[in-house]
């Protein structure tokens, strides 16, 4: 059996950690970046970065071997023809930007043929990124959460004119790489899919009840940590990277 080829666009911390999971499920992987300078570093995120091979290695959850075998299977390039040529599907991960998306999406509709084009943004409608190819059928999001080689979840969002086929394949996708998923429909009048507007109603009420002095921002994340089993409260979240005005 032919192994099976998969492209992910963008090899920032979303791509790397979407490509290295890929790789380490037998998928041959090409990510592509824009230059060669980022493509080395998308490279050095796979092996180095957190959550990295290094990182599986040193936890026992790779050995040396299998690291090199992962890595083998993987190739970093600036060309976008050839990181989709002959690939079953394609996982954009560019930056959360609706207009760079988009450019990357009538990109993709130049080089590719029919297969699945998927999104792994956070947050824009499906149909706002379909509408940058011919056939927006072959469109869908995959939103992978972060760290990908950690967290189990993947959303899987489909807009009406989304070919049943391709959400298939994405949840035949998700039960390949061991990880848990939902379906839902697109949403165009908001931002966010299921998990990301419930964690933002959270972190509003959050913000509001230090804002009135209620309680300290150590407080909140302590009774929500606590209480509610949640691994990390809203504000040491945002602590960590998350922006938040």
């Amino acid at each position: 059996m032919a192994q099976q080829a998969a492209a992910v666009v963008g090899g920032g911390i979303m791509g790397a950690g979407i490509a290295q999971v890929l790789a380490r499920n037998g998928y041959e992987v090409r990510v592509r970046e824009i230059n060669e300078e980022l493509a080395e570093e998308a490279r050095e995120r796979v092996v180095s970065g957190n959550y990295g091979l290094e990182d599986a290695v040193e936890g026992g959850y790779l050995s040396e071997d299998e690291m090199d075998e992962v890595l083998d299977r993987m190739t970093f390039t600036t060309d976008l023809e050839e990181a989709t040529d002959g690939t079953e599907f394609v996982i954009e991960a560019v930056t959360e930007n609706l207009a760079i998306k988009g450019q990357v999406f009538r990109d993709l509709d130049e080089v590719t043929d029919d297969q699945p084009l998927y999104s792994n943004t956070s947050g824009f409608a499906v149909t706002s990124i379909a509408n940058a190819v011919s056939d927006p059928s072959r469109v869908a999001v995959t939103h992978f959460f972060n760290p990908v080689a950690v967290m189990d979840m993947v959303e899987i969002v489909q807009a009406p004119e989304t070919d049943e086929a391709v959400v298939e394949r994405a949840e035949e996708l998700v039960d390949e790489l061991g990880k848990t998923r939902v379906t839902i429909d697109d949403d165009p009048g908001s931002y966010g899919f299921l998990a990301n507007r419930c964690h933002a109603a959270m972190r509003e009420e959050a913000k509001k009840i230090v804002d009135e002095g209620i309680a300290t921002k150590e407080q909140v994340d302590k009774a929500l940590e606590d209480g509610y089993n949640l691994p990390v409260g809203p504000f040491s979240l945002a602590g960590l990277g998350e922006e938040w005005d």
